[in-house]
Protein backbone atom coordinates (compact mmCIF):
# COMPACT_ATOMS: atom_id res chain seq x y z
CA UNK A 1 0.00 0.00 0.00
CA UNK A 2 1.22 3.74 -0.57
CA UNK A 3 1.75 5.63 2.17
CA UNK A 4 -0.62 8.68 2.24
CA UNK A 5 0.27 12.64 0.62
CA UNK A 6 0.57 14.39 3.92
CA UNK A 7 2.12 17.82 3.40
CA UNK A 8 4.28 16.72 0.39
CA UNK A 9 2.83 18.45 -2.71
CA UNK A 10 0.32 16.01 -5.08
CA UNK A 11 2.45 17.74 -7.82
CA UNK A 12 5.74 15.75 -6.80
CA UNK A 13 3.49 12.70 -6.66
CA UNK A 14 1.97 13.48 -10.15
CA UNK A 15 5.44 14.06 -11.53
CA UNK A 16 6.79 10.34 -9.94
CA UNK A 17 4.67 8.55 -11.76
CA UNK A 18 4.64 10.27 -15.22
CA UNK A 19 8.09 9.72 -15.05
CA UNK A 20 7.90 5.78 -13.99
CA UNK A 21 5.47 5.54 -16.84
CA UNK A 22 8.28 6.88 -19.18
CA UNK A 23 10.88 4.75 -17.32
CA UNK A 24 8.85 1.36 -17.06
CA UNK A 25 7.92 1.72 -20.97
CA UNK A 26 11.43 2.77 -21.52
CA UNK A 27 13.51 0.09 -19.74
CA UNK A 28 10.84 -2.53 -18.89
CA UNK A 29 10.31 -3.47 -14.99
CA UNK A 30 13.78 -4.93 -14.29
CA UNK A 31 16.26 -2.78 -15.74
CA UNK A 32 13.89 0.41 -14.07
CA UNK A 33 16.19 2.99 -12.21
CA UNK A 34 14.00 4.24 -9.11
CA UNK A 35 17.09 7.24 -9.08
CA UNK A 36 16.67 7.87 -13.04
CA UNK A 37 12.33 8.60 -12.33
CA UNK A 38 13.58 10.87 -9.19
CA UNK A 39 15.97 12.51 -11.61
CA UNK A 40 13.62 12.63 -14.06
CA UNK A 41 10.84 14.13 -11.88
CA UNK A 42 13.03 16.73 -10.36
CA UNK A 43 13.35 15.14 -6.88
CA UNK A 44 14.69 13.12 -4.20
CA UNK A 45 14.49 9.50 -3.10
CA UNK A 46 13.21 10.79 -0.15
CA UNK A 47 10.42 12.12 -2.21
CA UNK A 48 9.19 9.14 -4.03
CA UNK A 49 9.61 6.61 -0.39
CA UNK A 50 7.21 9.13 0.96
CA UNK A 51 4.60 7.80 -1.59
CA UNK A 52 5.68 4.76 -2.28
CA UNK A 53 6.91 1.67 -0.80
CA UNK A 54 9.23 0.64 -2.94
CA UNK A 55 9.69 -0.90 -6.92
CA UNK A 56 6.51 -2.92 -7.18
CA UNK A 57 4.73 0.00 -5.11
CA UNK A 58 5.21 2.15 -7.77
CA UNK A 59 4.59 -0.35 -10.60
CA UNK A 60 1.38 -1.11 -9.50
CA UNK A 61 0.28 2.51 -9.23
CA UNK A 62 1.04 2.96 -12.77
CA UNK A 63 -0.60 0.50 -14.12
CA UNK A 64 -4.10 0.63 -11.50
CA UNK A 65 -5.57 3.24 -13.09
CA UNK A 66 -6.08 1.01 -16.49
CA UNK A 67 -6.79 -1.97 -14.93
CA UNK A 68 -9.17 -0.70 -12.57
CA UNK A 69 -10.58 0.84 -15.44
CA UNK A 70 -10.65 -2.57 -17.93
CA UNK A 71 -12.28 -4.22 -14.55
CA UNK A 72 -14.72 -1.23 -14.34
CA UNK A 73 -15.56 -1.64 -18.07
CA UNK A 74 -15.92 -5.82 -17.65
CA UNK A 75 -17.60 -5.69 -14.66
CA UNK A 76 -20.47 -3.16 -15.60
CA UNK A 77 -21.39 -4.80 -18.52
CA UNK A 78 -21.33 -8.53 -16.92
CA UNK A 79 -24.10 -6.76 -14.45
CA UNK A 80 -25.89 -5.91 -17.20
CA UNK A 81 -26.23 -9.14 -19.21
CA UNK A 82 -26.78 -10.60 -16.13
CA UNK A 83 -29.93 -8.41 -15.23
CA UNK A 84 -30.96 -8.39 -18.98
CA UNK A 85 -33.26 -11.73 -20.85
CA UNK A 86 -31.80 -14.51 -22.49
CA UNK A 87 -33.38 -13.14 -25.77
CA UNK A 88 -31.17 -10.29 -24.20
CA UNK A 89 -27.99 -11.62 -24.17
CA UNK A 90 -28.19 -13.25 -27.14
CA UNK A 91 -27.69 -10.23 -28.98
CA UNK A 92 -24.26 -9.50 -30.18
CA UNK A 93 -24.52 -5.79 -29.94
CA UNK A 94 -23.70 -5.38 -26.67
CA UNK A 95 -20.61 -7.62 -26.35
CA UNK A 96 -19.66 -5.78 -28.86
CA UNK A 97 -19.85 -2.67 -27.44
CA UNK A 98 -18.22 -3.59 -24.31
CA UNK A 99 -15.35 -4.99 -26.35
CA UNK A 100 -15.41 -1.41 -28.13
CA UNK A 101 -15.14 0.06 -24.44
CA UNK A 102 -12.14 -2.14 -23.48
CA UNK A 103 -9.93 -1.10 -26.71
CA UNK A 104 -11.07 3.00 -25.73
CA UNK A 105 -9.46 2.37 -22.35
CA UNK A 106 -5.96 0.60 -23.80
CA UNK A 107 -6.12 3.18 -26.69
CA UNK A 108 -6.81 6.04 -24.58
CA UNK A 109 -3.87 5.10 -21.91
CA UNK A 110 -1.70 3.29 -25.12
CA UNK A 111 1.73 4.17 -23.22
CA UNK A 112 0.34 2.17 -19.67
CA UNK A 113 -1.00 -0.32 -22.26
CA UNK A 114 2.33 -1.41 -23.39
CA UNK A 115 3.54 -1.76 -20.19
CA UNK A 116 1.11 -4.17 -18.97
CA UNK A 117 1.34 -5.87 -22.44
CA UNK A 118 5.02 -6.28 -22.25
CA UNK A 119 4.86 -7.23 -17.83
CA UNK A 120 2.57 -10.34 -18.56
CA UNK A 121 5.05 -11.85 -16.30
CA UNK A 122 5.04 -9.84 -13.57
CA UNK A 123 3.16 -10.86 -10.52
CA UNK A 124 0.20 -8.13 -10.67
CA UNK A 125 -0.14 -8.11 -14.30
CA UNK A 126 -0.76 -12.04 -13.56
CA UNK A 127 -2.58 -11.77 -10.69
CA UNK A 128 -4.85 -8.79 -13.01
CA UNK A 129 -5.65 -11.47 -15.64
CA UNK A 130 -5.93 -14.12 -13.25
CA UNK A 131 -9.22 -12.08 -12.36
CA UNK A 132 -10.10 -11.04 -15.56
CA UNK A 133 -10.37 -14.68 -16.36
CA UNK A 134 -12.36 -15.95 -13.05
CA UNK A 135 -14.50 -12.77 -13.70
CA UNK A 136 -14.89 -14.51 -17.43
CA UNK A 137 -15.46 -18.37 -15.50
CA UNK A 138 -18.16 -16.42 -13.58
CA UNK A 139 -20.42 -15.26 -15.79
CA UNK A 140 -19.94 -17.43 -18.39
CA UNK A 141 -21.46 -20.03 -15.44
CA UNK A 142 -24.20 -17.63 -14.47
CA UNK A 143 -25.59 -17.14 -18.12
CA UNK A 144 -25.61 -20.98 -18.34
CA UNK A 145 -27.86 -21.38 -14.88
CA UNK A 146 -29.83 -18.86 -16.76
CA UNK A 147 -31.17 -21.35 -19.40
CA UNK A 148 -30.87 -23.97 -16.80
CA UNK A 149 -27.21 -25.39 -17.70
CA UNK A 150 -25.05 -26.97 -14.25
CA UNK A 151 -21.39 -26.37 -15.31
CA UNK A 152 -20.79 -28.34 -12.95
CA UNK A 153 -22.54 -31.08 -13.71
CA UNK A 154 -22.71 -30.94 -17.58
CA UNK A 155 -20.69 -33.03 -20.17
CA UNK A 156 -20.05 -29.98 -22.22
CA UNK A 157 -20.19 -27.12 -20.26
CA UNK A 158 -17.36 -28.29 -17.96
CA UNK A 159 -14.66 -26.62 -16.07
CA UNK A 160 -12.16 -27.08 -18.60
CA UNK A 161 -14.46 -26.23 -21.24
CA UNK A 162 -15.45 -22.68 -19.58
CA UNK A 163 -12.28 -21.90 -18.54
CA UNK A 164 -10.89 -22.53 -22.42
CA UNK A 165 -13.22 -20.34 -23.93
CA UNK A 166 -12.39 -17.92 -21.22
CA UNK A 167 -8.94 -18.10 -22.18
CA UNK A 168 -10.48 -17.74 -26.49
CA UNK A 169 -11.40 -14.23 -25.44
CA UNK A 170 -8.80 -12.92 -23.70
CA UNK A 171 -5.97 -14.70 -25.92
CA UNK A 172 -8.56 -12.58 -28.79
CA UNK A 173 -7.95 -9.12 -27.55
CA UNK A 174 -4.28 -9.67 -26.94
CA UNK A 175 -3.65 -11.15 -30.55
CA UNK A 176 -5.45 -7.68 -31.95
CA UNK A 177 -3.34 -5.58 -29.12
CA UNK A 178 -0.16 -7.07 -30.17
CA UNK A 179 -0.21 -6.21 -33.77
CA UNK A 180 -0.50 -2.59 -33.08
CA UNK A 181 -3.25 -1.39 -35.06
CA UNK A 182 -5.04 1.67 -35.06
CA UNK A 183 -8.54 1.82 -32.79
CA UNK A 184 -10.61 1.37 -35.84
CA UNK A 185 -8.91 -1.41 -37.40
CA UNK A 186 -8.81 -3.35 -33.82
CA UNK A 187 -12.19 -2.55 -32.90
CA UNK A 188 -13.04 -4.05 -36.38
CA UNK A 189 -11.10 -6.78 -35.57
CA UNK A 190 -11.99 -7.43 -32.33
CA UNK A 191 -16.24 -7.20 -33.62
CA UNK A 192 -14.88 -10.25 -35.93
CA UNK A 193 -13.95 -12.49 -32.91
CA UNK A 194 -16.62 -11.44 -31.05
CA UNK A 195 -19.10 -12.95 -33.92
CA UNK A 196 -16.70 -16.05 -34.37
CA UNK A 197 -16.62 -16.66 -30.18
CA UNK A 198 -20.37 -16.43 -29.94
CA UNK A 199 -21.13 -18.76 -32.43
CA UNK A 200 -18.59 -21.33 -31.29
CA UNK A 201 -20.33 -20.88 -27.69
CA UNK A 202 -23.48 -21.15 -29.23
CA UNK A 203 -23.26 -24.13 -31.02
CA UNK A 204 -22.33 -26.17 -28.31
CA UNK A 205 -25.67 -25.62 -26.78
CA UNK A 206 -28.20 -28.00 -26.65
CA UNK A 207 -29.78 -28.30 -30.10
CA UNK A 208 -26.88 -26.61 -31.32
CA UNK A 209 -29.22 -23.44 -31.06
CA UNK A 210 -27.75 -20.40 -33.17
CA UNK A 211 -28.52 -16.64 -32.89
Amino acid sequence: MSRKAGTVPEETKMKLLESAITEFSEHGFQKASLRRICANAGVTTGALYFFFQDKEDLFQSVISPVTDSLLSVLQAHYQAELAGTVTQAADASADIQASADILEVYYSNKTIGGIILNHRDHPAICAFFDRITTLIDQQAISLLKKINIDASADPVFNDCTVHWISHLQIDAVMHILGHDYDENKAKGQLEIMVHFLRAGFLSLLPGNLKE
